[in-house]
C-alpha cells in the first residue's frame, strides 16, 4: 500500500462528496445558529462526514449493492437501491449540481443566460468524462480536488483573519445541533456514499489493490483523509456563515455563500468562487452520473453510453428549474431515505449477521419516517399528536428511538431463543 496512492484516494473521495449542497449550506447552517455555530457543526459533522465515511466502510463489508440491504429482503434491497439511486441520481442530486452552477457560477459572472442552455452545456461536458469511467478517480484525485481546496482555503482563512462581522444571537427556534444534523441530510452523502463505494472500489482494484483487507484498510486511511479535508471547509464555511449572522443580512443559501466570496476577495470572488463551484459540481455529476448510468444498465440491458445520456438530459431539463425547487422536493424524499440508510450502514459496520434484526430495523425505521412525514405535511391531524409523544421527535430524530429499541429486543430475542435468527454469510467480493 502506497502513501501515495491512499492521499490521491483521499482527495478523490473528498471531491466526488463535495458537491452542490456542500458549498450552499453549511454557510447558512452557521447564519442562522450564530453563536452557537460550533454546536450546529457537531450535528452537521456527524450526517456530513462520519456517515458518509461509514458509508465507505459498511459497502466494503459487503463489496457489492445486492448485498447492502439483501438481510432485510431481496425486493427490499432493489427497492431500497432503485429509490436511492433515482433519488441522488436524475431526480435531485444530479440536477442539483447543475442548478448550482448557474446560480453561484453562471449568474453573477455572465447575467441571466438561458438556464435550460446552461445546463445542457453543463451536462454535455459531464457525459464526456463519463463515457470512460476508468479515468475517474486518478482525474478527479490528481487534478480537480486541489482547484477545490485552494479556492476555499483562501476565503476561509482570510475571512476568519480579517473578520467579516461578529456572531449574533440563534436564528432558529429548533436546537442548533438538530439543524445542523438536519441540514447534513441536505448533502446527501450518506445515501451516496454506499453507492461511491462501487467507483471507490473498481478504481482500487484497478490500481493493483485487489485484496479485500487492503482495500478495506485503504478505504478507511482514505476515508480519514477525505473527513478531514470536509471537517476543516465544513468548519470554516459554518464560522464564516456565523460571522454573517451579527451583519443584519438576510440572504439565501446561494446568495450568502456569494457574499462571503465578494467579502474576502472583492470583485474576483465571484469568479473565484463560479470555478470552485464549477469544479466541485463537475466531480460529484461525473461520479453519480458514472454511477447512475452502471446500475440501470446492469439491470435494464441497455448500453452504458446510451444510459448515460439519458440521465444527462433528464438532469439537464430539471436543473433548468433552480436550486430552490430542487431542495424543497428533496425533503420529503430525504426523510424517508437518510433514517433507513443511517440503519443499515450501523447494521453492516458492526457485521450484524441475523436477518431478523435487519428487517425489524429497517420496517421499524421506515414506519417511524412515514410517520414523520404525516407529522410534518399535516397528512392526517388527527394522529399527528401521538407522534409528538416518541422521545426526540420534536428535534426531528423520532426514529432513533423506536429504531434502537427493536434492534435491541430482536437481537435478545435471538439469543434467548436461537432459531429465531437466520444467519447468513456476506458474498466475497
Amino acid at each position: 500500500m502506497k502513501n501515495k496512492d491512499v492521499f490521491i484516494f483521499g482527495l478523490a473521495i473528498f471531491a466526488m462528496f463535495f458537491g452542490a449542497g456542500n458549498l450552499i449550506f453549511p454557510p447558512e447552517i452557521g447564519m442562522v445558529s450564530g453563536k452557537e455555530w460550533l454546536k450546529a457543526a457537531i450535528g452537521f459533522f456527524a450526517t456530513g462526514i462520519c456517515l458518509p465515511v461509514c458509508g465507505l466502510l459498511a459497502f466494503s463489508q459487503v463489496g457489492d449493492i445486492d448485498n447492502f440491504a439483501v438481510k432485510v429482503s431481496d425486493k427490499f434491497n432493489t427497492v431500497y437501491f432503485m429509490l436511492l439511486i433515482i433519488a441522488i441520481g436524475p431526480m435531485l442530486g444530479i440536477p442539483r449540481t447543475g442548478a448550482t452552477v448557474y446560480e453561484m457560477g453562471i449568474v453573477p459572472n455572465f447575467g441571466n443566460i438561458n438556464s435550460l442552455l446552461v445546463s445542457s452545456i453543463y451536462f454535455s461536458i459531464v457525459l464526456m468524462l463519463v463515457i470512460k469511467p476508468t479515468k475517474l478517480i486518478n482525474t478527479i484525485g490528481k487534478y480537480l480536488t486541489p482547484i477545490i481546496l485552494g479556492i476555499l482555503a483562501i476565503i476561509i482563512i482570510k475571512g476568519i483573519l480579517f473578520k467579516i462581522g461578529t456572531p449574533g444571537a440563534k436564528m432558529i427556534e429548533q436546537s442548533a445541533f438538530s439543524y445542523g444534523f438536519l441540514g447534513g441530510y441536505q448533502t446527501m452523502d450518506a445515501i451516496s456514499s454506499v453507492l461511491l463505494g462501487i467507483i471507490v472500489i473498481k478504481g482500487l482494484k484497478e490500481s493493483g489493490y485487489t485484496d479485500i483487507k487492503v482495500q478495506k484498510s485503504m478505504i478507511m486511511k482514505s476515508g480519514l483523509i477525505a473527513g478531514l479535508g470536509m471537517a476543516l471547509v465544513y468548519g470554516g464555511l459554518l464560522y464564516l456563515g456565523s460571522m454573517v449572522n451579527g451583519s443584519g443580512q438576510t440572504l439565501n443559501r446561494t446568495g450568502l455563500t456569494m457574499y462571503l466570496a465578494v467579502a474576502t476577495l472583492g470583485k474576483f470572488g465571484k469568479i473565484a468562487l463560479g470555478v470552485c463551484v464549477t469544479v466541485a459540481c463537475l466531480t460529484t455529476s461525473i461520479a453519480l452520473v458514472a454511477i447512475t448510468s452502471d446500475f440501470f444498465s446492469n439491470r435494464l440491458k441497455i448500453s452504458y453510453k446510451v444510459t448515460a445520456i439519458v440521465v444527462c438530459v433528464l438532469s439537464a431539463i430539471l436543473a433548468a428549474t433552480g436550486v430552490g425547487f430542487i431542495v424543497k422536493i428533496a425533503v420529503p424524499i430525504l426523510t424517508l431515505l437518510y433514517p433507513v440508510t443511517i440503519v443499515l450502514i450501523s447494521l453492516n459496520i458492526f457485521r450484524v449477521k441475523e436477518n431478523l434484526v435487519f428487517k425489524i430495523g429497517a420496517y421499524t425505521t421506515l414506519f417511524c419516517s412515514i410517520f414523520e412525514l404525516i407529522n410534518k405535511y399535516e397528512i392526517l391531524p388527527a394522529i399527528g399528536g401521538y407522534f409528538e409523544l416518541i422521545p426526540l421527535s420534536s428535534f426531528g430524530f423520532g426514529w432513533v428511538i423506536p429504531a434502537l429499541l427493536a434492534i435491541m429486543s430482536t437481537k435478545l430475542a435471538i439469543d434467548i431463543f436461537p432459531k429465531l435468527g437466520v444467519k447468513t454469510e456476506k458474498k466475497a467480493h
